[in-house]
């Protein structure tokens, strides 16, 4: 029987929150089909600006149960020789049942046709927002997973990893690493390994053992994109529930914290926290400074340098407007002014982790620090 007859009756069954990762879980084949999920944040009904940036694809959306949502749509593209070809492509999106405006796009599509969809997803921003997970985060996620799920050994595949500025200064222009083999690397040594080198993990693969039983692989992004061969119910409770939930806080801490959301047009400023002295020397402000100014789409103005730093931040996407601090070796601190969306606050502090070092977030407490 080829795939496409029982997906077929797949896609035209009810699925609902409660039975839909069950039943991706049963029709997913180690060897031929795999099943992705991607978790995002909108404050758009998906079913509006889906079907309006597919409308090439003559997409269209039909609630299937409660919470979920399938879209099918005839895409057309070029094979191989060039020549054009039209396939239909499916997918579905979970509306998180707690979490009010977030959304889960499910499909069983190959890589090709879900880089499509997540470009539509990432192309929406700032109506769309995805989320990213910081390094130790990611490790404790896939920890937490063996020992929820019983498993004997999880064995990295492969890893593709990023180093921030220091490291790529030392090692050489090279910002991205390939996606490269970790043999009789175990997890911890991979993470420390990699924190040992001031770089993080873009994202992961790794096969799930039961004794001497290949139970699936599963690959996880930093932005909690996840593509698994089986145990997919157990890999959307113990990777995409808690990307969700880690989406939802980010749009409570993030928002409402530009000055013209308050009456008295107060500041509400917010800190990033490091470990230790991260930003202290006349060099690691040196290296901040040259971070910030690869954040894209945005102007970055150095008001001033040394012995402090204080930058100014357009986003272009929406007119967001920050103030930039560092006062301090192991804080910064960062103001919006009149404008300041969630979106445009998230996406820069994703860049300072991504770029410059992780640190801990908190509300700014007036004179501390």
């Amino acid at each position: 029987m080829k795939p496409m007859d029982y997906l077929n009756a797949f896609y035209g069954q009810t699925h609902t929150r409660e039975t839909l990762p069950g039943n991706i879980e049963s029709v997913i084949d180690p060897h031929k089909l795999a099943a992705r999920a991607m978790p995002f944040y909108s404050h758009d009904a998906p079913l509006r600006f889906l079907t309006k940036m597919l409308a090439c694809w003559e997409c269209c959306g039909e609630e299937v149960g409660d919470g979920v949502t399938r879209y099918l749509c005839m895409a057309s593209f070029k094979d191989a020789e060039g020549q054009p070809q039209r396939k239909r492509v499916a997918f579905f999106v979970y509306d998180h049942p707690e979490y009010s405006n977030v959304h889960v796009l499910i499909t069983l599509e190959d890589s090709r046709t879900f880089a499509r969809l997540r470009g539509v997803i990432e192309g929406a921003f700032p109506t769309t927002v995805t989320t990213f997970i910081t390094h130790r985060r990611l490790e404790r996620l896939i920890e937490d997973f063996q020992v929820q799920n019983n498993l004997s050994r999880l064995v990295i595949k492969r890893a593709s990893c990023r180093l921030r500025l220091p490291a790529r200064e030392k090692a050489g222009s090279r910002r991205v690493m390939p996606m490269i083999s970790w043999p009789q690397m175990d997890l911890r040594e991979a993470f420390d390994w990699v924190h040992d080198h001031n770089g993080w993990f873009q994202s992961l693969e790794f096969d799930a053992w039961q004794d001497h039983r290949l139970l699936a692989t599963v690959s996880l992004s930093r932005q909690g994109i996840v593509r698994a061969t089986g145990l997919f119910s157990k890999v959307f409770a113990g990777f995409v529930a808690p990307v969700c939930k880690t989406i939802h806080e980010n749009v409570r801490f993030f928002g409402q914290r530009a000055r013209r959301d308050r009456e008295d047009l107060s500041v509400r400023p917010l800190v990033v926290d490091f470990e230790s002295d991260e930003i202290a020397a006349p060099e690691d402000r040196r290296l901040f400074v040259q971070a910030m100014r690869s954040f894209p789409a945005a102007s970055v103005s150095v008001l001033h340098g040394n012995p402090y730093v204080h930058l100014s931040i357009l986003d272009y996407y929406d007119g967001s407007l920050f103030d930039v601090w560092v006062l301090s070796g192991s804080q910064i601190c960062i103001v919006p002014q009149m404008k300041g969306s969630m979106a445009a606050s998230k996406r820069l502090v994703q860049h300072i982790f991504d770029e410059y070092a992780e640190g801990r977030l908190r509300e700014y407490a007036g004179g501390q620090g």
